[in-house]
Formats: C-alpha cells, structure tokens, sequence
C-alpha cells in the first residue's frame, strides 16, 4: 500500500499550489481569496521514483466567522489520521499565526513523522527577515 502524505496549514500558505506541483496537474483549486479548498483533495504522486497518495486539505481556522471553519477542521483532522507522513506548510513572509500554533499543537500529539515547509520565501532577503522574525 502507498504512503499517504497529507499537506496542512492555515488558508493560502499554498497548500494547493504545491499538490498541483508534485501531482503535476492543476487538480486542486487555486485562489487568491482564502477558504477555497475545504475538504480533502486526493491525488497519486509520485517523487523520486517512489508512488504515494498525496492529500490538499483546506486551511486550518480553529474559530473564526467562516460558517466552514469547523467543518474544514474536521477534514483536516481526518487527513491526519489517514496520513502516514504529515506536511506542515506555513507562510514564510507573514510569520506564524495563533492558527499556525493551535495546528502545531494538535499536530506535536501525533506520532506521525511531520515536515515543516516554510513558504512564499522568495529571495534571500525574505529568507533572513523570517529567521530573525522566527527568534524574537
């Protein structure tokens, strides 16, 4: 049976663009405008010769006004119990989130083997901005 690696985080750290890259087809939805994706997304990968299942869940929002946000973690909470490899994607321009630390909580109770993938880091400027933001 493949692995199933599942991609998590809050709504347009580019959880969706990704699956798009790995699974090399525009599947998933991508926008500008957050809450797009809101349930699980499936699709079969595969990445230096070795095949797995790779899963886009909708972005995490543990309270908001969004009538979808429990429901959207509820998916994202199945993905995890699903998933044997679990993908942490977060912002690298905006810093973390209170949701990106409620999702990293959750995710410290599994014992699941899970990847932190800083995103949108566009230039070595970025890059040294987020690691000074990263230790205050």
């Amino acid at each position: 049976m493949k692995p199933v690696v599942a991609l998590l985080g809050r709504p347009n750290v580019g959880k969706s663009t990704l699956f798009n890259r790995i699974v090399r087809s525009r599947q998933a939805l991508v926008d500008d405008m957050p809450g797009v994706t809101r349930d699980r997304h499936y699709a079969d990968a595969q990445w230096n010769d070795i095949p797995f299942t790779l899963v886009d869940t909708g972005g995490f929002l543990s309270t908001d006004d969004d009538y979808f946000a429990s429901q959207i973690k509820d998916q994202l909470l199945v993905a995890v119990d699903q998933a044997d490899i679990l993908v942490f994607v977060l912002d690298g321009r905006a810093g973390l989130s209170p949701y990106d630390r409620e999702l990293a909580d959750i995710l410290r109770r599994t014992e699941k083997k899970v990847f932190y993938l800083i995103n949108k880091i566009e230039n070595r400027r970025q890059e040294d901005e987020g690691q000074s933001r990263q230790s205050e």
